[in-house]
């Protein structure tokens, strides 16, 4: 997948295509592009979407549509997450990185895994950028985003109680680039391209913890935080809470140590030795009450 620099802004009118992509669970926004001329390499791109004052990320197309062995050049959107229909509606694409080139393909089952895999590359490491108002701006690198003063991207943190309402925390392994070794909430990460926080929380509680659990928004704040001179967090985190009694099976790559503690005694340690614990933490535990443990 390679960057656009600089991107590339394409803006059409939806109209009605043959509806194959709704067959494979690919549904597409064909576009009539009137007021330009394509000057644009065939293939598939990565793309930020405009649509009535919201963003959405997406998978676009330009080239033949093989299946239906046409010679002529299309241009399509796939909008992740997207089940409105839209036709006969203004929509605006800024192309930001470019996936592969168009394959010969003609038959459905062939052309549904190559847009799977295409949506994979689009997601493997990258994080969503966003504005303040949550809405998508482009997709970056995990690492990328974090350098310097970082750019604001969504997160997910859990806080896993047991029923005795203790809580689960980590010490970060070693290896993390931004304040290893530090003592942490049960687990963070990030929303996948195309994933909601919600999703994102239960999939990295098993991913770490290997613990199924219901999770429940608590709440979403900004912060932006500075380590050291390597890089900054600068995130939109969406604080879930649980309870489960599970056994807890760490991922030793992600995770030095862990331990349960009752919020009484981790406001006091972390009063005693606040350079101990990660920043978005100790933000996201003073919105955090003893009574929020029985609402998880």
């Amino acid at each position: 997948m390679k960057k656009l620099k600089p991107a590339i802004k394409i803006t059409g009118t939806v109209i009605p295509g043959e509806k194959v992509g709704h067959k494979i669970g690919f549904p597409t926004a064909n576009l009539k592009i009137t007021s330009q001329k394509l000057n644009l390499k065939k293939g598939v791109y990565a793309a930020v979407c405009q649509l009535k004052g919201n963003s959405y990320l997406a998978l676009a197309y330009f080239g033949p549509r093989y299946i239906f062995k046409q010679k002529t050049n299309s241009f399509e959107v796939y909008l992740l997450n997207f089940n409105q229909e839209i036709y006969h509606q203004k929509l605006s694409v800024l192309l930001t990185h470019y996936l592969r080139s168009p394959k010969n393909v003609r038959s459905l089952k062939r052309l549904k895994t190559l847009l799977k895999k295409d949506q994979q590359q689009m997601t493997k490491n990258q994080l969503v950028l966003i504005n303040r108002q949550d809405q998508p701006l482009a997709i970056e690198g995990k690492t990328a985003a974090h350098l310097g003063k970082g750019k604001l991207h969504r997160a997910i943190s859990i806080f896993l109680f047991n029923k005795k309402g203790e809580l689960l925390i980590q010490q970060r392994s070693s290896s993390k680039m931004l304040w290893p070794l530090y003592w942490t909430n049960t687990a963070c990460s990030h929303p996948q391209p195309g994933e909601d926080y919600q999703a994102a929380a239960e999939r990295r509680l098993q991913e770490e913890f290997g613990i199924k659990a219901k999770l429940k928004l608590h709440h979403k704040f900004i912060y932006h935080e500075k380590y050291k001179n390597i890089g900054s967090e600068h995130e939109l985190d969406a604080v879930f809470t649980g309870i489960s009694d599970v056994s807890p099976k760490p991922d030793q790559q992600e995770i030095a140590d862990w331990q349960y503690i009752k919020l009484a005694d981790l406001r006091k340690e972390i009063k005693k030795h606040p350079n101990k614990y990660t920043p978005w933490f100790k933000l996201s535990l003073k919105k955090l009450k003893s009574s929020d443990i029985f609402k998880a």
